[in-house]
This record gives structure tokens, C-alpha cells and sequence, in this order.
């Protein structure tokens, strides 16, 4: 498997530079009004984000090539949503965006991921990341219940619609994770799987109950993520310019009304659902396709308006706000100023969606009294 490596440069830092310089330029002027609106400050974040999220799938589609076929259930993006998907490889949420490109309906969208609380530290993603209330977690199950509890409930409070992607696998599938997963298999006379890992169920039941409680859980999205071609196993492998020629995504969707209700119905449904996945894949991977009509077709030769704008609009971000830092004291300052906050907050808070939440529970008890 090769890979042109000067190509895997320049979209990593592509990519890179649009986070960064968003989050100096866009995101950081919007602080203030997280403490006098907080609908309109997660609205501007929200546009800000969605508009972002065009940029990867540009640069993927323009620089490799890559084909993003989608089939199955188109994501509803006016309902709140729980996602769960396989986890093939580290990069898979990098293909995702593409996919919610795609299949969304309306495209603009709100997916949050459950990810783990140490990427909240990373300069840049990291904390546009925080801004845009994904969730982190620390694996450590009394405390993440009480992160998950505040984001989840301030979000319920401002009538806010959302949908969380959770990966209930909870590591990529890899030789290593494998093995884990057949000694899991074996100790619990369960049957060993090949293309999926045994899932977790602990955080899906969560996050479905606290949903349904918050009256917030309309339907769960599954997706069944294939690589028929070359596979980016990790952020070295894209830095090599290894990029898969096509990504397939099967989607199915379940309303609320089709789930079980019970924590042990819930727990057997993702077992069940998972097993079905198994055999999913390894059908996809004998045909290399889902065998099913797609939602939405796109000609590789003719990319989509939006995603010329996007790259247009955030190259020419990256171009100016690098600009700005090179020759402007005040743009210097600016950016020393907000990424020491940022880094003071990573390291001795939970980050500022953790803030945010709490800021607005504070007002509401104040204004109570």
C-alpha cells in the first residue's frame, strides 16, 4: 500500500491551519457571548463547525480522490439521535464528516462524538472541539456520568437539537483489539468475531436513557463503516498520503418506539445489532459494497458547490489569519492571550463546554432567586 506522501503533507496541514486559525479567528471573538446568550453563541459555534466540516471532505475528494458512497437511511438532522458505528480505523471520524455530507437531510447538522478526555488537550482541534460540546470522557465511570449529566441536561435545557456519535466498540479494530476481544469472547461463551469487536454497552444504555429522560432521543442511526481498497489504520498513515480510493457507509435507522425500554433489552439490542454487523461486513467485504441502492450518488469528476466555497473560504482564512500572525503585534497578542486561556482551561478544568453548562445552571438558580 503506498501513498504519495507530499500530498498526506499538504492536507494534513491544511487541515490543521483551518482548525487553528478558525478557532483565533472565528471562534475566539464568540467568548463573550457565552456569557450573555448562550443560544445565539451555540448557534454561531454550530455554523462555524458545519461549515468546517466541508473543508476535510474537499481536500480528501480533491487530493486523493476519494469516493464516499453512502446507502440505507438518510440521517435526520431535525430530530435528536444517538449514532453508534464500527470503529475500523483511528481515522474513521474523518470519513464520517463526508458521510454526514452526504446522507443528512437537511445537510446541516449537529453530531457531537463521545471521545476520550485527553484529546481536549490538543491545540487547536482539542479546543474548537470543547466550543462545539463534544463530549469527553475519562473512562472512569462515576465521573463521566456526571460530565455526560451536565452537558446533556444544559443542552436538554436550552431546547437544544443534537445527535452523539459513540463508538461503543471503544478502540479501533486492530491484531491487538482483536485478541482482547476473542479472550472476551472465549471467557463469556460468546461467538468470535472477524470484522467487529465485542461492543461495550455500559455508555450506549446511558446515553440512551438520559436522551429518552431529557425526552431528546427521536431515533438511533447504525452505521456500518467498509474500506474495500487501501486502509489508513493512522494519522501517520494520511501523513504518508495513504488514503482509501472509496469509503462505504450502510446506515439504518431505529425510532425510539422500536427500542427496547429496559437497561437489559437495551444491552442485548447492541449485542444483537452488533452480531448483525458481523455478518454485514464480512458480506460487504466479499461483494466490496453494501448491497443495497445508495441514498445519494455523487460523480467524483463534478464535486459539489458547497465544498468549492468551503475550500475557498477556508483556505483563504488559513491565508489571511497566518498573514495577520506574522505582521501584526495585535494578532499576536490576540492569539498568545486566547491559547493560554485555552491551554489553562484544558489542563485545570473540564473543559469550556464543562463551563458552559455549569455558567448556565448558575444563572438559572440566580434568577430563581
Amino acid at each position: 500500500m503506498q501513498g504519495c506522501w507530499i500530498r498526506g503533507v499538504i492536507y494534513c496541514i491544511l487541515w490543521y491551519l483551518s482548525i487553528f486559525c478558525g478557532f483565533l479567528v472565528l471562534c475566539c471573538p464568540l467568548l463573550p457571548l457565552l456569557f450573555f446568550n448562550h443560544r445565539l453563541y451555540r448557534r454561531f459555534i454550530d455554523v462555524i463547525f458545519a461549515i468546517w466540516e466541508m473543508y476535510p471532505v474537499v481536500l480528501m475528494e480533491l487530493l486523493f480522490g476519494t469516493k464516499i458512497i453512502v446507502t440505507g437511511d438518510r440521517v435526520r438532522t431535525t430530530e435528536c439521535s444517538l449514532l453508534v458505528m464500527n470503529h475500523r480505523t483511528r481515522l474513521d471520524w474523518n470519513f464520517l464528516w463526508a458521510a454526514m455530507f452526504y446522507a443528512a437531510e437537511p445537510q446541516s447538522h449537529r453530531m457531537k462524538f463521545v471521545l476520550k478526555a485527553p484529546i481536549r488537550h490538543a491545540p487547536g482541534p482539542g479546543w474548537v472541539m470543547q466550543m462545539a460540546g463534544f463530549l469527553y470522557i475519562h473512562r472512569q465511570w462515576e465521573r463521566d456520568q456526571k460530565l455526560l449529566n451536565n452537558v446533556l441536561d444544559y443542552l436538554s435545557d436550552i431546547k437544544y437539537t443534537y445527535q452523539v456519535l459513540i463508538f461503543p466498540e471503544g478502540t479501533d479494530f486492530n491484531d491487538r483489539s482483536l485478541k482482547k476481544s476473542n479472550e472476551f469472547a472465549d471467557s463469556h461463551h460468546l461467538e468470535r468475531y472477524t470484522k467487529v469487536l465485542h461492543p461495550k454497552t455500559t455508555g450506549f444504555v446511558f446515553l440512551a436513557n438520559k436522551m429518552k429522560e431529557n425526552k431528546q432521543l427521536d431515533a438511533v442511526y447504525d452505521f456500518s463503516v467498509g474500506y474495500p481498497g487501501s486502509l489508513p489504520q493512522s494519522e501517520m498513515d494520511v501523513l504518508r498520503g495513504i488514503f482509501p480510493e472509496e469509503v462505504h457507509f450502510h446506515i439504518k435507522r431505529y425510532p425510539t418506539s422500536e427500542m427496547p425500554t429496559s437497561d437489559a433489552g437495551l444491552k442485548e439490542w447492541v449485542n444483537d445489532l452488533w452480531q448483525q454487523k458481523e455478518q454485514t461486513l464480512a458480506d460487504f467485504y466479499c461483494h466490496r459494497r453494501f448491497t443495497t441502492h445508495p441514498t445519494n450518488g455523487h460523480a467524483q469528476s463534478a464535486i459539489n458547490n458547497s465544498l468549492l466555497l468551503a475550500l475557498l473560504f477556508w483556505t483563504g482564512l488559513i491565508a489571511v489569519t497566518l498573514y495577520g500572525l506574522c505582521t501584526s503585534l495585535y494578532m499576536q497578542v490576540w492569539a498568545l492571550i486566547h491559547c493560554s486561556v485555552f491551554l489553562l482551561l484544558s489542563f485545570t478544568s473540564e473543559g469550556i463546554h464543562q463551563l458552559e453548562a455549569s455558567w448556565y445552571k448558575n444563572q438559572q438558580v440566580h434568577d430563581k432567586h
